[in-house]
């Protein structure tokens, strides 16, 4: 089986059909974060799609054919990603969300058993959250059951600064 390899414009992330090879050698680790969260979201969108009870067969094997492309597609980028120049902090976050997605499931983790399971690292992540106004760890954002709770974890950056020090958890009533 061939493996073809998403070429994304560093510019606006969007993915590119017949790259010059200038564009090649200029794709950012972030500007590929960017196509791998677009490509991560309309897998989870598929997944739910899958899971609806009473799907016609025909269409399930429709969605199960786009899931299977999805996956290649996903793998050749996040192939990619690892061996993009990194040289920003951007790059280097982009770097550590794909991480914690592909290589550790620490994403995973930290939504099935929240973040007072894991304060280091959620520290590390509010603290680089707050550096970074605008980043977002796409991974632990599919992972938690709500906006909410990714705020809860990361803090709105924008809007507040949170104290990367502060007892990490989810508060329950």
């Amino acid at each position: 089986m061939r493996k073809v390899l998403a070429i994304v414009d560093t510019r606006d992330g969007r993915q590119v059909d017949n790259p010059s090879s200038e564009l090649r050698m200029a794709v950012s680790v972030s500007a590929l974060h960017k196509h791998w969260a677009k490509l991560e979201d309309e897998h989870q969108d598929l997944v739910v799609g899958i899971e609806e009870a009473g799907i016609d067969p025909a269409r399930l094997s429709t969605l199960r054919e786009r899931q299977a492309s999805l996956l290649l597609e996903i793998g050749a980028v996040v192939a990619q990603i690892r061996d993009a120049p990194a040289t920003t902090l951007e790059d280097f976050l982009a770097l550590l969300d794909v991480a914690l997605d592909h290589e550790t499931d620490l994403a995973g983790d930290i939504g099935v058993y929240g973040p007072k399971d894991f304060p280091m690292i959620t520290r590390v992540l509010r603290g680089l959250a707050q550096r970074a106004p605008g980043f977002e760890f796409n991974s632990l954002k599919r992972w938690l059951s709500s906006p909410e709770e990714y705020r809860h974890v990361i803090g709105d950056p924008a809007t507040e600064k949170r104290d990367s020090s502060e007892p990490i958890g989810f508060c329950k009533s």
